[in-house]
């Protein structure tokens, strides 16, 4: 979402030539190629009128330049080690953008890194093929096939087809954060400290920068309801609410400085599929399709998730409610996100409500278990007036 959104600023404020061509070209040099993209692709100016599925995937990878930050975590060794492969690393953090088709709208799908899904065959490191698995954790995809494994994976998982894929490191998460001067998210109760990330959080409204931003969307063991996966699959939508108003916000777009120095974030910390660096309009036409969109027109939604039977630790698809919502996506119809109070615990068997079911016959309701939010909602103390741009 964040390269999407600094895309469209930066096309829009008329940088310099050279700054544009600079950032477009690094992203070229530094992108993948995932599924059977044309290579090639054609001029776009004007983006079709028709739904497009974005991956967003944050990996778990020890970096050279955060060894000190990550002390303890990360050796300098296993950095190098890390550099230049995917082997080993596990994308933890993954989202699915739907980007709707005319009047636009979008929905961001958090798939949980625990989740127990199907994966297609994939290509390793080395060239080698994988062998395609029917039960395996969704993290584990990318130390198999790097992200055009994520990107298959994904498809396979919700069977939205990934036009175009972007991975994020935790260094990126600091920049991007450093580089709009930190995102303001408001929690309703307290964080108690997290030894595993150095980090703890008193309720109410906070600017969070930098390593913080990181702590937040990496802490979950003292989080209320156990300190699963699922639990902090709430703050990182929080967070991604928060970084999308602060972005399209004035005090962002109107700053021709701080635009600049998000566009080098992205380009120094983002890989990008081949499909949106090969033509920078392709990138540009994407980002402008977010341009008017009302902030509740942005929905975080979980994908839906129960116990794994054989392992606690583990969740599994609940394929009915997941059909909702896919059904609601193909229609173009909004989905009613109810109150925006996060469960206590994966459920076990569960019923779907029937979209005859709700007063509102535009809105397709989701099951009461599952987490939801709207973009322009910051918690109970600070939310903040809805319109993007």
């Amino acid at each position: 979402m964040a390269f999407l959104v600094s895309a469209l600023l930066v096309a829009a404020i008329g940088v310099a030539a050279y700054a544009y061509d600079d950032y477009f070209g690094a992203l070229q040099d530094n992108s993948v190629a995932i599924g059977d993209q044309d290579m090639n692709p054609p001029d776009v100016e004007v983006l079709s009128d028709r739904a497009y599925n974005l991956l967003i995937a944050g990996v778990d990878k020890c970096e050279v330049d955060w060894v000190d930050q990550f002390a303890g975590r990360c050796s300098m060794e296993e950095a190098l080690a890390q550099k230049d492969t995917y082997a080993s690393q596990l994308n933890d953090v993954n989202m699915v953008v739907h980007i709707s088709p005319e009047p636009r709208s979008v929905t961001v799908i958090s798939i949980p890194r625990d989740m127990m899904t199907s994966r297609p065959e994939c290509s390793d490191i080395d060239g080698n093929l994988t062998a395609p698995a029917t039960a395996a954790q969704f993290n584990e995809a990318y130390s198999l096939g790097g992200l055009d494994c994520v990107a298959r994976t994904a498809t396979e998982l919700t069977g939205l087809e990934i036009d175009h894929a972007a991975l994020m490191t935790w260094g990126g998460v600091i920049d991007i954060t450093n580089a709009i001067g930190g995102v303001t998210v408001c929690v309703e109760q307290d964080i108690p400290f997290d030894d595993q990330t150095n980090f703890e959080l008193s309720a109410g409204e906070h600017d969070l920068v930098g390593m913080q931003a990181l702590q937040f969307l990496r802490t979950r063991y003292t989080l209320p309801g156990g300190g699963s996966d699922l639990n902090r699959i709430g703050n990182q939508q929080l967070y991604m609410g928060a970084l999308v108003r602060k972005m399209v916000s004035e005090e962002t777009f109107g700053d021709v400085g701080r635009l600049l120095k998000l566009a080098n974030a992205i380009t120094e910390n983002a890989t990008l599929s081949t499909g949106l660096t090969d033509n920078p309009m392709t990138l540009v036409s994407l980002a402008s399709a977010l341009r008017g969109i009302p902030l509740e027109d942005y929905a975080f939604i979980q994908f839906p998730a129960m116990d794994y039977a054989p392992d606690p630790n583990r969740v599994a698809p609940i394929p009915e409610a997941w059909d909702l919502i896919y059904q609601a996506l193909e229609r173009n119809q909004p989905l009613d996100l109810g109150d925006d109070v996060e469960p206590t615990e994966t459920p076990g068997p569960v019923e779907t409500p029937s979209p005859t079911e709700t007063p509102d016959p535009e809105k397709i309701p989701l099951p009461e278990y599952l987490r939801g939010s709207n973009a322009d909602q910051g918690g109970a103390a600070c939310a903040p007036d809805a319109g993007l741009f």
